[in-house]
């Protein structure tokens, strides 16, 4: 079954970077044009040429730099060559990293080396190879360099750097990463290609070490008129787009190619009708799991019409996996298989001249799917389980994310006032700021750890980060049942408002077209519409606008128009819009923090899709017809929504209804009589009674106050805002109250008035709570506005 409805093909790249792992480690390239001629320089001109890089050329400068650069020289012009560049290689110090030059030198030998063979560097005479610059720490000869070679484009590229509100550490690592391409390939900034930034990729990953700072580099460079004719953004210069049919098929080695050219046209056929990722599914299992798997088992095989032998033996290979375990998606292999030959008999009769000698009988018979439906209901009955057993345990996720949101925004507010190893105090726990590995690594970052109980510390910006979005994410997902696609396709644009009959405003929430190919749109009730509005003004940028951004869809592998996404945030040093991997890495880190298990102790997750299982299943059993589910979850058929609802089968309820009735004629009828008229205004009185000065009284019917009327203490008090202020008079007089009863040493009289500060302070919590969801409603219909 498709999962989308688009089909928009796009152009493959011609060179793919993410497709070349085994590509070689690149070295120093060949010197061209004005760098030859630097290579070949005469020491005495490079004498007059490091002159001009000094700022203060003192005496005493110009001695030590002359120093340096003669050691250098005089080593380099022990090797026979003709140029400077040839000379560093032949002397095989490029491949020995921070070992490099003439052995056995002392400290300060050794620092005039390196400060000659910099010197050389800027001047761009000898040009190191990825790996020794790596290796070796150069940041001041970076520096000089961006001084010397092309100073104004590399002062633009650190003010593109600055306004993209990055931190400072973030602009210098990408513009050492440009100045190290420009050092080891000898060209201008602007005459960087793609595949430049791949080699250095290749490179950086074979020490071990990470790229993060690409992408911002390559933003950057793009922004200043470089890497003409590219993508604004690395990822989309290295998507690897949707390959054609021929492409698909390709990937899997066919012998013959007759067969390969008719799984092509066949591939190609079926592409008007099936969304990309459905293609993709559809020629992996013609062209590896059936063809390709024949062809192995069977050299020489060239024709569609198998023999029963051949045939009954591929289908007991394609039910085991290649490890031995049994495939549970074999059903869809033979339904794959039944339906190509299906489809070219149907085509040979309408025409003949293209398909007819492809035509053969179809080795899938109905017996060898009919235990397809069994599987389809088995599969039903595990994901029915399953949402019957996250249901419970959904208001403790819930809980969860709320409680480490509150947690993690007051980190973050403390650790943004406190010094560096300044300790603070959150809900009864210690923590302290800590410092930074080394001086250059995120020095802005706001690492903290616990005081009390040694840990490992952590970023509060990232975890306040990871906080809000598991917080949001669940939120929006249990509250609107869409699936994780149509959750990342939500925009500013997606929020409407509908004027109803009556004059009321009702805001609604528009759903993008996804598996269905349709548009809907859902009620929006005042928490979701809250929950939204604290998205958008947590995502709107210094213009009180939600920035656009592309978004990647990795099942179609194309990339949308620059929309004003809901689900963005900073990653890699820019704003993107967030993964459904991402979502399901947080929602499983949030269970695993939650501790959620199940009845026999065993762990429990949620996918994003078991949301939209406990929504509908909700839904349906809050009363909601089942044909209005359907339009909220988008289904075309009730069938399919009526498989997502875990509830028991109507017969079955029925049934059990007709067997309570009639066990209620064996039962005493004074159960089942009508209430006496007493009886009614007692129930009628329980609810009025239950109004106290403070709020209202929320304990069942039938059950008497158990405190005394010492509301304050009640945890069944509910709060009314507006007496917030009878509220803090009871806490001031009990304060009055304990300082005189600690005064006169009446301790028992201590112990009752502390646990009454104890329970007022959490009442205040509580007038909190309620406020902060007030704010929301208010501020979501004015978001709506």
């Amino acid at each position: 079954m498709a999962r989308h409805g688009r089909t928009t093909r796009t152009p493959v790249s011609p060179r793919d970077p993410a497709l070349l792992a085994d590509a070689r480690i690149p070295g120093p390239r060949p010197s061209t044009g004005i760098n030859n001629e630097r290579a070949a320089t005469p020491r005495d001109e490079l004498a007059l040429l490091a002159k001009c890089l000094l700022s203060e050329p003192t005496d005493r400068n110009l001695w030590r730099q002359q120093l340096s650069l003669t050691r250098v020289l005089d080593w380099l012009e022990e090797f026979p060559a003709d140029t400077w560049q040839d000379r560093w290689l032949l002397s095989g110090s490029d491949d020995q990293g921070s070992a490099w030059g003439p052995q056995g030198l002392s400290a300060g030998t050794r620092s005039r080396f390196t400060t000659g063979l910099g010197i050389l560097i800027v001047l761009q005479v000898v040009r190191p190879s990825y790996g020794w610059l790596f290796g070796s720490r150069l940041l001041g000869v970076y520096d000089a360099y961006r001084r010397h070679n092309q100073a104004a484009l590399f002062s633009e590229l650190r003010e593109r750097a600055d306004g993209r509100e990055g931190c400072d550490e973030h602009a210098t690592d990408a513009l050492n990463l440009l100045t190290r391409m420009s050092i080891v390939t000898g060209k201008d900034l602007l005459d960087f290609e793609l595949e430049d930034l791949t080699d250095y990729a290749q490179a950086r990953r074979a020490t071990g070490r990470t790229v993060a700072s690409l992408p911002f580099a390559y933003e950057i460079l793009h922004a200043v008129g470089g890497l003409k004719d590219s993508p604004p953004t690395l990822r989309q210069a290295q998507a690897r787009g949707q390959l054609t049919p021929a492409e698909l098929v390709d990937r899997h080695p066919i012998t013959d190619r007759a067969v390969r050219d008719v799984l092509v046209h066949y591939i190609a056929e079926r592409s008007g009708a099936l969304d990309y990722g459905s293609l993709v599914n559809q020629a992996q299992m013609l062209a590896d799991l059936f063809w390709g798997d024949l062809e192995r088992h069977h050299p020489g095989i060239a024709s569609l019409n198998l023999p029963d032998t051949v045939a009954q033996e591929w289908k007991q290979r394609v039910r085991v996996l290649p490890d031995g375990r049994p495939r549970r998606t074999y059903h869809g292999v033979f339904l794959a298989v039944r339906s190509f030959y299906l489809d070219l008999l149907q085509w040979s009769m309408e025409d003949p001249a293209r398909w007819a000698q492809w035509a053969a009988p179809c080795p899938i018979s109905e017996a060898d799917i009919r235990g397809y439906l069994k599987e389809t209901r088995h599969r039903q009955a595990r994901m029915q389980q399953r949402t019957r057993t996250l249901v419970p345990v959904l208001p403790q996720l819930v809980r969860a994310a709320e409680d480490r949101l509150h947690r993690a925004t007051l980190l973050l507010d403390a650790a943004r006032s406190a010094k560096l190893g300044e300790e603070f105090t959150i809900e009864d726990r210690r923590y302290r700021r800590t410092g930074r590995k080394c001086s250059n690594w995120r020095p802005t970052a706001l690492f903290i750890t616990q005081a009390d109980e040694p840990g490992p510390r952590f970023d509060a910006e990232c975890e306040e980060n990871n906080a809000f979005w598991t917080w949001a994410g669940i939120e929006v997902l249990r509250r609107t049942g869409t699936r994780i696609e149509e959750l990342l396709e939500l925009t500013h644009l997606s929020l409407r408002q509908y004027q109803a009959p009556t004059g009321e405003t009702v805001p609604l929430l528009q759903i993008s077209p996804s598996k269905t190919d349709r548009e809907r749109v859902i009620p929006a009730d005042p928490d979701l519409v809250a929950v939204l509005a604290r998205i958008i003004r947590r995502i709107k940028g210094p213009a009180e606008r939600v920035p656009l951004l592309n978004r990647y869809d990795g099942y179609e592998r194309v990339f949308g128009p620059p929309l004003p996404h809901l689900f963005q945030c900073p990653s890699q040093h820019r704003l993107q819009v967030i993964s459904a991997n991402r979502i399901r890495e947080l929602l499983t880190d949030l269970a695993l923090r939650a501790g959620i298990v199940d009845v026999d102790g065993t762990p429990l997750r949620f996918t994003p899709h078991d949301f939209r299982r406990i929504f509908s299943t909700e839904t349906v059993n809050g009363g909601l017809p089942i044909h209005i589910a359907a339009k909220l979850l988008g289904h075309l058929d009730l069938n399919t929504t009526q498989a997502y609802v875990a509830v028991y089968p109507e017969e079955v309820i029925r049934h059990y209804r007709q067997f309570v009735d009639q066990r209620r004629t064996h039962r005493p009828s004074e159960e089942y009589r009508e209430p006496s008229d007493t009886e009614w205004q007692e129930f009628r009185d329980h609810f009025s009674l239950r109004k106290v000065a403070l709020g209202t009284c929320d304990r069942p019917y039938g059950t008497p106050c158990q405190h005394e009327n010492a509301c304050v203490r009640c945890p069944m008090l509910r709060l009314d805002l507006a007496q917030e202020p009878r509220l803090l008079e009871i806490e001031t007089n009990t304060r009055k109250r304990l300082g005189e009863a600690q005064r006169m040493q009446w301790l028992g009289e201590v112990a009752g008035l502390q646990e009454s500060l104890r329970h007022i302070a959490t009442k205040k919590q509580q007038v909190e709570r309620l406020r902060e969801q007030s704010d929301h409603g208010e501020a979501g219909e004015n978001a709506l506005g």
